[in-house]
């Protein structure tokens, strides 16, 4: 099996411009073939160009400081959650999003697929064509699913683990 047999077409794309407010608009919208929204998406400049990837892992980062103390407990969670998001819904995409973006080639084979997503610590993979352009994306739910299948078939002689 190839990228190419995995992959979920990409179609809409968010811009460095948009608010994180906007883009956790479109994000909500967008469904993938399960029907759950999706966790992240690419990020087009106005000439085209992937410039990036916005993950619900860099809005939570924007959104929730990493210094805040788990022992903060004794303040109230919903109003400092307000207050934090109400603070981080008009920054821009651009600030934000990863500017790094891994792809694979869509006849690259899901093991290659796999073994990048790994080492990169990557949740999501564009599929290119062979002229460069983003035709796709491979997620690793995709390929989880797929080696849980055969964990399961192969587990025990009654195909259970």
């Amino acid at each position: 099996m190839k990228a190419k047999d995995l992959m979920s077409p990409v179609t809409q794309y968010l811009t460095p411009e948009m608010t994180l407010c906007e883009a956790v608009t479109t994000m909500r919208e967008i469904k993938r073939s399960h029907g759950l929204p999706i966790k992240g998406m690419l990020v087009k400049n106005e000439r085209g160009t992937v410039v990036g990837i916005l993950s619900i892992k860099d809005i939570l980062a924007a959104v929730i400081p990493s210094y805040l103390s788990p022992d903060i407990s004794i303040f109230s969670w919903e109003n400092m959650l307000e207050e934090m998001t109400a603070r981080a819904a008009d920054k821009q995409v651009a600030d934000i999003m990863v500017k790094k973006v891994f792809t694979i080639d869509a006849d690259a084979p899901l093991m290659e697929c796999a073994d990048l997503m790994i080492k990169k610590g990557v949740q999501r993979l564009p599929v290119t064509d062979g002229d460069g352009n983003i035709i796709g994306i491979v997620y690793i739910r995709d390929i989880f699913d797929i080696v849980a299948d055969y964990l399961s078939k192969g587990g025990q002689k009654d195909g259970t683990c």
